[in-house]
């Protein structure tokens, strides 16, 4: 008897750290966070090292700036990249497991999940699944070139994202508790990080005599960031542990370790009752970043780019706390209040009044080259206009979204019609899977319109769709 009223009060602690890990799991899942302000650049695979041209150049490479081919003016109207993806939640999973099931009189009701469909579920999840999102919206943007003084830029971008990491564990806790006897789950693979901050970017490139022997023309630029930050949290560390040891006969403890450090801060609207929105609030963090660009023209048209970018950090000073594990915890009776209080305070830690912190901005070596085939002799008998792109990505750090993992990315544009672009493009690596990016563009000459996604493969792939990428934007160009 008492074993089995034992056995229930861990399912119930079971349970209520399950519903901490499910509510987790749903945040990241609505979560928006990314770097996809170059609508052109995201539709050939986000291929915009060397083919990026006027404000679609800033926080790329600056060198680019001065290109003989930019316009006078362009002027930027709010584009935007949004950008959602899991490695472990699909349409396919969705549909199966969480859409619902008809109770036989044509409404839908919750899926009773079976101890099959939970087994299932589990199959789906690595050992340590990520779901992250980005949003980038560039508030203002503007670049103006010249062939005497060179190229300037300037632009206001804002930056926010979720990034969430779960071991596996933590859902086979969430679906099973501890169920049975000597059952201990390791979810030292947790990890969140989130950020909202404000780039104020000042960039210039200009031309400079050639000191390389196979370069044609020589572009060089630099790029300052009066970066303002609005709030972050991030897991300087983690290890965690929960689960239940035999004691005797039919009896049994609860055992859980925590030791993590999570640090978070925020304007001081993040804490109050009554947000008041202003567009320019008071910042908890400031800090200033540098890109560096070089650019080469070479035969053919071919010209090949490399910069370093985001060169710099964020000092975070107000609002301050941090949550802190509260180490080893040992329940005797689990039917017990303070029992089950003390185990979930050892699962969600302390919090304590934190002190300031720097945050790396993602910086990042970008290496590029591109062709067109308007300048090639060999394919000038093509119809229209032909750009190829090939790009390189590789981070230092994985500070606010980055990741050190290298990507590669091929692009194409070909304007066969000079007023409708059409785009595609491939990449691997940088964290995610293989993609398949698609795009196009109405250029009315002084007015150009932009969209583009990188997730075009879901069109013969549904069921796999774990992903929702879009990016789009209005240009004026003089």
């Amino acid at each position: 008897m008492n074993a089995r009223r034992n056995m229930s009060a861990v399912r119930r602690s079971g349970l209520q750290v399950a519903a901490i890990s499910a509510l987790l799991f749903v945040l990241a899942a609505v979560a928006v966070a990314g770097d996809r302000t170059n609508v052109r650049g995201v539709g050939m695979g986000r291929t915009g090292n060397a083919a990026a041209r006027g404000i679609d150049a800033l926080s790329i490479n600056p060198s680019l700036l001065a290109l003989p081919d930019n316009r006078f003016m362009e002027i930027g109207l709010v584009p935007f990249g949004f950008h959602v993806r899991s490695d472990f939640f699909s349409y396919d999973v969705y549909n199966n497991y969480f859409r619902g099931v008809d109770d036989g009189s044509g409404n839908r009701v919750a899926k009773f999940l079976t101890d099959k469909d939970k087994n299932d579920l589990l199959g789906f999840f690595p050992n340590e699944g990520e779901t992250r999102g980005s949003l980038e919206i560039s508030l203002f943007s503007i670049s103006i070139n010249s062939s005497v003084l060179g190229g300037i830029g300037f632009s206001v971008t804002e930056h926010i994202g979720l990034k969430n990491n779960f071991d596996k564990d933590f859902f086979r806790l969430a679906f099973f508790g501890l169920d049975s006897l000597g059952s201990t789950y390791d979810i030292s693979g947790t990890r969140q990080e989130g950020w909202w901050w404000r780039e104020y970017n000042l960039s210039y490139g200009r031309e400079i005599p050639s000191f390389i022997p196979f370069a044609k023309r020589l572009f060089v630029g630099a790029g300052i960031k009066f970066v303002r930050g609005y709030g972050v949290f991030e897991t300087a560390s983690y290890s965690g542990s929960v689960g239940n040891v035999p004691v005797g006969a039919n009896q049994y403890e609860l055992r859980a370790h925590s030791d993590f450090l999570v640090r978070r801060s925020g304007i001081q609207e993040f804490t109050s009752d009554s947000i008041d929105f202003t567009p320019f609030p008071d910042p908890a963090g400031r800090g200033t970043g540098f890109d560096l660009g070089l650019t080469m023209e070479m035969k053919y048209g071919i010209r090949v780019s490399a910069a370093v970018v985001n060169l710099g950090s964020i000092t975070w000073d107000q609002n301050l706390v941090e949550t802190i594990g509260v180490g080893s915890i040992t329940v005797s009776n689990p039917l017990s209040v303070e029992g089950n209080d003390s185990l979930l305070t050892a699962l969600r830690g302390k919090n304590r009044p934190g002190e300031s912190f720097s945050t790396p901005l993602p910086a990042q070596l970008r290496i590029g080259a591109t062709m067109r085939s308007d300048e090639v002799p060999f394919l000038k008998f093509l119809p229209g206009r032909l750009s190829l792109a090939i790009d390189y990505l590789q981070g230092f750090n994985t500070s606010l979204g980055n990741t050190t993992q290298p990507r590669f990315a091929l692009g194409a544009e070909y304007r066969i019609i000079p007023l409708i672009p059409l785009r595609t493009g491939i990449s691997l690596g940088g964290g995610d899977s293989f993609r398949w990016a698609a795009g196009f563009g109405l250029d009315f000459h002084f007015l150009t319109f932009d969209l583009a996604t990188e997730n075009i493969g879901v069109l013969t792939s549904l069921k796999n769709f774990s992903m929702f990428e879009v990016s789009a934007g209005l240009k004026i160009k003089i």
